[in-house]
Formats: C-alpha cells, sequence, structure tokens
C-alpha cells in the first residue's frame, strides 16, 4: 500500500489521471467541435469588425469631404444674408421716407384746409360783426337824428330802382 500511497502522492501520476481526463472530456464532449465552432465565430467577428472598420473609414472620408466645405459655405450663407439684410435695410428706409413724405404731404394739406376754413370762418364771422355794428350804428344814428331817416328811406328805394329784377 505504501506503493500505492507513493503513486498516488507524486505529480506523475496525477498528471496521467489529468491526461486521461482530458482525452474523456474531449472524447466525448466533443471539445474539438467546440473549439472549431468557436474558432469559426472568432474568424467571423474579425472579418466582421474589419468590414465594419472598412466602411467607417469610408463614412469617415465622406464625412470629412462634406465638412471640408462647410467653413466656405457658411461664408457664402453669411455673405449673402448680408446682401439681403443691406438690400432689406434699404428698401425698409426707402418705404420709411416715402410714408414720411406723404404723411407730410397730407399734413400740410390738411393744415391749409383747416387755415382756409379759419380764415373763412373769421371772414364770415367779421363780416357779421361788422352788419351787426354797421346796423346798430345806424340805428343808433337814427334815433339820434331823427331827419337822417327820412333820407336813409329815400336812397334805399333810390338804390331800388337802380336794380334790374
Amino acid at each position: 500500500m505504501e506503493l500505492w500511497n507513493t503513486i498516488v502522492q507524486t505529480n506523475t501520476f496525477n498528471f496521467v489521471i489529468f491526461l486521461l481526463f482530458f482525452w474523456w472530456l474531449g472524447h466525448h464532449c466533443k471539445i474539438g467541435d467546440i473549439v472549431a465552432s468557436l474558432q469559426q465565430k472568432t474568424e467571423k467577428l474579425i472579418k466582421d469588425s474589419e468590414a465594419a472598420k472598412k466602411n467607417s473609414e469610408e463614412e469617415l472620408l465622406k464625412a470629412e469631404d462634406k465638412v471640408k466645405n462647410v467653413s466656405n459655405e457658411v461664408k457664402e450663407i453669411l455673405e449673402k444674408a448680408e446682401i439681403s439684410a443691406s438690400k432689406l435695410s434699404a428698401k425698409i428706409l426707402d418705404d420709411a421716407k416715402r410714408a414720411s413724405e406723404s404723411i407730410e404731404r397730407n399734413t400740410e394739406k390738411i393744415i391749409d384746409s383747416e387755415g382756409k376754413k379759419i380764415i373763412s370762418s373769421l371772414t364770415k364771422n367779421t363780416a357779421e360783426v361788422s352788419l351787426k355794428l354797421a346796423q346798430r350804428h345806424i340805428e343808433q344814428v337814427l334815433r339820434e337824428k331823427p331827419q337822417y331817416h327820412a333820407k336813409f328811406i329815400n336812397e334805399c328805394i333810390n338804390e331800388l330802382d337802380k336794380v334790374n329784377f
């Protein structure tokens, strides 16, 4: 039994058992097929990642081509926007000037019209006041000097005779 203990305790025996276990495991579990399958999957992943890398590089080149001209395009867009803004600004200022001139002309017309109305009203009021003053004056003179009454009547009749109806 001592021999058995010595054999069991040596590394050689353990190594042989280890090899037998792996042989049995490889034979019954088809480790070769599993390893081959894993190898195929790994190769496929490598090929897929290489294809993805190639596609990514191509897309990167396309994106770089597109981005390469972006600064020039932005500059052109800004220049066009500035030109449009200048034109629009000039048009707005021109329209505002025309509107201002139109308002000024209309205001002058209204002021002239109102001035004429005021002058007409003042003339009318002045004429009415003058007639009333003249009437009062004539009435006062006729009251103070009754002899003018007959003379005034005769003058009015003479004036009426001159008028043709």
